[in-house]
């Protein structure tokens, strides 16, 4: 069975814009890091291991994590791809962050699969829109990240491979909001995040502060993207 005219075209594109690339030799080469100088320190390598897959579990504080690893990846000059299988990632905050697609649902795997082994990429983040990763497709896209050399991070329930597991959550106890004139919460400021890194061997938790960035809440204009509310168009 042939690749899906969406893939195909995807394929053309990444070899017009990165006709240079080649896989990256994660061996050889530092982790990704992710900005947050606690994450990093708890991470095995410093960071999101390349050629290796993360599996980051749904939750608290995922999203903002690796919009500040996407974004101190492209500040050190390499490239990131943000795959959203979910239909969430729209707006004026990601016109400077990460190259953004979106993919219809069966097509979510595949994408990701040609991203991971153009080797044009340094972080691979995929948001996955069902539970988990499936057997076969988790196996091939471990292989995609593997070749290509990038550091692949899975946000979903569950991956038949990985190499690092990570959970996130807000303390109760972290939000810092700014007072208005009565000394009433008006603004939030702050969060505390907490992770839980997991892998053979290693069982980690961190704190740390992360400032919260406010956009425009607005109703999805696109059909393809879910509203505020969560109901799909």
């Amino acid at each position: 069975m042939g690749l899906p005219a969406e893939v195909l075209e995807l394929r053309r594109q990444l070899e017009q814009r990165f006709p240079d690339a080649q896989p990256v030799r994660y061996g050889t080469t530092s982790a990704v890091g992710t900005g947050l100088a606690a994450l990093d320190a708890a991470l095995p390598a410093g960071g999101l291991p390349r050629g290796r897959v993360t599996l980051w579990h749904p939750g608290g504080g995922v999203t903002a994590v690796l919009r500040s690893a996407a974004a101190a990846a492209m500040t050190a000059g390499e490239r990131v791809a943000w795959v959203d299988g979910r239909g969430y990632a729209a707006g004026a905050s990601w016109r400077n962050g990460p190259v953004l697609f979106r993919p219809e649902g069966e097509h979510v795997a595949s994408c990701a699969e040609e991203l991971l082994r153009s080797g044009g990429f340094a972080l691979v983040v995929v948001v996955w829109g069902g539970a988990g990763l499936g057997d076969g497709e988790g196996v091939r896209l471990a292989r995609g990240a593997r070749e290509g050399g990038s550091a692949f991070v899975a946000v979903a329930g569950s991956a038949p491979v990985s190499h690092l597991r990570a959970r996130s959550s807000f303390d109760p106890e972290g939000f810092r909001w700014r007072r208005g004139a009565f000394e009433e919460p008006v603004w939030l400021e702050s969060v505390v995040v907490r992770v839980r890194l997991e892998s053979m061997g290693l069982d980690r938790r961190v704190r740390f502060s992360m400032p919260v960035e406010h956009h425009d809440v607005r109703l999805s204009l696109e059909p393809r993207l879910v509203d505020r509310r969560g109901v799909r168009r």
